[in-house]
């Protein structure tokens, strides 16, 4: 009798184990683009020069890897928050220019239907926006699955 509930237990403990990592990485989304700044952007604390690069995200609620077309890492990019597609913008990077250069504000992915906030704009920037058309698209290519 003792050793029946020994085996009992060893099977649920390994059950609710086996339910976690299925359920860790199901909830787990991998997204991967690849894009071309054709000029140099802040994005973040980080500034890319312009040229080829990819970003991998290995969690879409953990940081982004930014990699040259040669494969170095140069950021680490964690979002300020994460939405829905703008289904009104491509897929793309989303760049203002400023007074000081070109800044990333946000990572719309229609194809995952995600959208990175890096760097809203303010009440002020809003309104300008609505007057003027300040916002530039890099377009992205998603990798293929």
């Amino acid at each position: 009798m003792k050793k029946a509930r020994l085996t009992f237990l060893k099977l649920a403990v390994a059950a609710a184990i086996a339910t976690c990592v299925s359920v860790g990485s199901a909830s787990a989304q991998s997204l991967k683009a690849t894009f071309n700044l054709p000029y140099e952007v802040s994005w973040g604390k980080a500034v890319l020069q312009p040229g080829p690069y990819a970003i991998t995200f290995d969690n879409i609620h953990g940081p982004a890897l930014v990699r040259t077309g040669t494969g170095r890492g140069v950021a680490l990019l964690t979002p300020n928050s994460v939405g829905l597609a703008m289904k009104d913008q491509p897929s793309a990077l989303l760049i203002t220019r400023t007074e000081t250069g070109h800044v990333v504000r946000y990572l719309n992915i229609r194809e995952a239907d995600m959208t990175f906030v890096y760097k809203p704009f303010t009440k002020s920037e809003r309104r300008l926006i609505g007057q003027v058309d300040v916002t530039e698209a890099v377009p992205i290519l998603m990798a293929q699955k």
